[in-house]
């Protein structure tokens, strides 16, 4: 390839960039260090919080906005300044927090000031595990933070329960709140206008960059609005089905710790 076509390139992490192992492999580092060299800036776009993305983001020696929340939040490390925040209807969020506690789901109150569990329960260690990240247990957020909004609200229970509760709150709550299943055992609730989408637009508008210029690279149901909107969407092979319904391309087959490399040789070539 004589000239690359694309001035930005966006990484969602976890079943993309991030491997089984929720690490960076050493074949993907390659490749994002090759699109670099080649002057395209790379950015970073996930649903986990802001803290959790900073160490792939200083791993891989980046600098500029992050993309948090799944767009909730978007944020420049090096300065602090924040391009974009959306919080969560307090209202909203404080009845969905009774409901969870009716069914006792596992819930994760994610805000400006941190990110909380109610209580200490397996699927609360799960989060850990895969995140790497150890979170304090509060109790009910309300108490710690009367009248603060928080960026979404997170629910973790088995696979199956959680595609029936996805079904049933978009029904419920319809443009009210934008819900999506991130991993199957998450489903996150979030103000209306977020997704990584809206949060890129935001992005390319204050880098004064083009929506043909922006490739992005996913794997989730959360990442079917920016593989719908970017210039080039790409998608996993091993995807969910939404991200491989809404992708311009699916990438080759490649064991998932180094997909995100097939996908660059092949764009490359």
């Amino acid at each position: 390839m004589t000239h690359f076509p694309f001035r930005l390139a966006v990484f969602d992490l976890d079943g993309t960039l991030l491997g089984p192992d929720k690490e960076i492999s050493p074949a993907n580092a390659t490749a994002i260090a090759r699109l670099r060299a080649l002057g395209c800036q790379v950015i970073l776009a996930s649903g986990r919080p802001h803290f959790n993305i900073m160490r792939f983001h200083t791993q891989l020696g980046l600098s500029g906005p992050v993309v948090s929340g799944n767009g909730a939040l978007v944020k420049v490390p090096e300065t602090d300044e924040v391009w974009r925040e959306l919080l969560f209807d307090l209202e909203l969020a404080s009845s969905l927090l009774d409901e969870g506690q009716r069914l006792g789901i596992t819930q994760i109150w994610d805000a400006p000031q941190g990110v909380f569990g109610w209580e200490r329960t397996r699927h609360f260690e799960i989060l850990e595990e895969r995140t790497k990240a150890t979170y304090e247990v509060i109790g009910d957020p309300r108490l710690r933070f009367p009248g603060e909004s928080p960026f979404k609200i997170l629910w973790i229970a088995d696979e199956a329960q959680i595609a029936a509760l996805a079904q049933h709150w978009q029904t419920q709550l319809g443009e009210r709140t934008y819900i999506t299943i991130t991993d199957p055992e998450y489903l996150e609730f979030s103000h209306p206008q977020v997704n990584k989408a809206t949060a890129l637009q935001v992005v390319a508008e204050r880098l004064e960059i083009h929506r043909e210029e922006i490739v992005f690279f996913g794997d989730g149901d959360n990442d079917a609005e920016l593989l719908r909107w970017a210039g080039l969407g790409i998608a996993m092979p091993h995807s969910r089905p939404m991200a491989l319904a809404a992708a311009d391309t699916i990438g080759p087959e490649a064991p998932e710790e180094n997909a995100v490399a097939a996908a660059i040789e092949h764009l490359l070539t």
